[in-house]
């Protein structure tokens, strides 16, 4: 009968002591520059829209040069130009049909099944490599000092987007 006493008792205690701390970080928190604030939130990005990672991220670390900057924009619209289209939502929701009709009918139809992987597989190869290319090309406008930067980041698995 004493032990659990003295347990609810140091639950108690444990409770008051993290809401008493945390109303002391939320304090502190608010108390803060909010220009400084404003700042670190628009260089994290925001996670849905323009945060920026990959190349991106690998060229803003190699400090590169007025002429460099502009070779690697030329080459990044070159390679925007030449992007395929995105499905149309109509075609998304079409596809998303043929996968549940595959899923849900009786009788399962591994060689429509295998024709989608196939295309599925084709597109994402074909987008690996296009975009390895731009790299390549990218990779190539560096000098050697930077292309070693660039090699022992990517060695420490910087510059890539951070996973959820």
């Amino acid at each position: 009968m004493k032990t659990r006493s003295v347990i609810k008792a140091s639950l108690v205690a444990l409770v008051a002591s993290s809401t008493l701390l945390a109303s002391q970080l939320y304090a502190a928190d608010t108390t803060t520059d909010t220009v400084t604030n404003t700042e670190s939130v628009y260089q994290m990005g925001n996670m849905h829209h323009g945060r920026k990672g990959g190349m991106h991220k690998m060229m803003h670390m190699l400090d590169l040069t007025a002429a460099q900057k502009t070779d690697v924009n030329a080459i990044m619209q070159k390679y925007q130009a030449n992007r395929p289209e995105r499905p149309t939502k109509e075609q998304r929701a079409e596809h998303r049909a043929e996968m549940l009709a595959l899923i849900t009918t009786a009788g399962f139809d591994e060689a429509r099944a295998t024709e989608m992987v196939a295309t599925q597989q084709q597109r994402h190869l074909q987008r690996m490599l296009t975009h390895l290319k731009m790299q390549n090309e990218m990779y190539q406008l560096l000098t050697p000092e930077q292309q070693q930067t660039f090699q022992d980041q990517f060695n420490l698995g910087r510059g890539h987007m951070s996973r959820r």
